[in-house]
């Protein structure tokens, strides 16, 4: 079990719950930003402690044009209550122009069947909200040649289901993968100078 701690919160990154439901540590971390600033564009962005790391950065490095409310969380797909957590979430937000979604670096019991099956019933379920909705892919695994190769699959599945409901993708893998320098020690996540080159990526997807 590796972790990284940082301004914000420590996150946990669970190396040891290949067979189990729910990892040794689970967690939520949400966020609404500027929540009195009704001008901007909002967004929301659902992910895990990457998308933690990287929402402010998002928010700042456009100039709070684009402010970016968060749901982080450990929650695999198949987990209960990652649905009705999300809907308090999202009822609780003033506004929403857009939905960012990212699941891959938990859950790892699911098969790439389960996962499909999984995703694919959170995307109908995201859709409800009747907003646009970017796909935003799994950031690799350094440090874990078999975690590696569950995340390439499950971006590929993720990409699949893009195209059958014609959702853009935000490839945040290509970024990671190309600038691998930037990957913290525990090959998870990353520095300050990583964090904001995916932040970059995801202001010019969205732009």
């Amino acid at each position: 079990m590796l972790s990284r701690g940082d301004s914000m919160s420590e996150f946990i990154y669970e190396t040891n719950t290949i067979s189990k439901i729910l990892e040794d540590y689970e967690w939520d971390n949400v966020w609404w930003e500027q929540t009195n600033n009704e001008t901007a564009k909002r967004i929301l962005y659902i992910g895990d402690s990457i998308s933690c790391g990287t929402r402010r950065l998002v928010t700042s490095l456009s100039k709070s044009e684009i402010l970016c409310d968060g749901f982080g969380t450990s929650k695999a797909l198949d987990n209960p209550h990652f649905k009705p957590s999300l809907e308090l979430f999202m009822k609780q937000q003033s506004k929403c122009d857009a939905i960012l979604f990212n699941n891959g670096l938990h859950g790892w019991h699911l098969s790439d069947e389960e996962y499909e099956k999984y995703y694919d019933e959170m995307l109908l379920f995201l859709r409800k909200a009747e907003k646009p909705i970017f796909i935003v892919l799994t950031t690799d695994v350094v440090m874990n040649q078999s975690h590696n190769e569950i995340v390439k699959a499950r971006n590929e599945i993720a990409k699949g289901l893009a195209r059958k409901y014609h959702f853009p993708v935000i490839d945040l893998h290509t970024v990671a993968s190309n600038n691998a320098e930037y990957h913290d020690p525990d090959g998870v996540h990353f520095n300050a100078k990583g964090y904001e080159l995916l932040a970059k990526c995801i202001l010019e997807s969205i732009a």
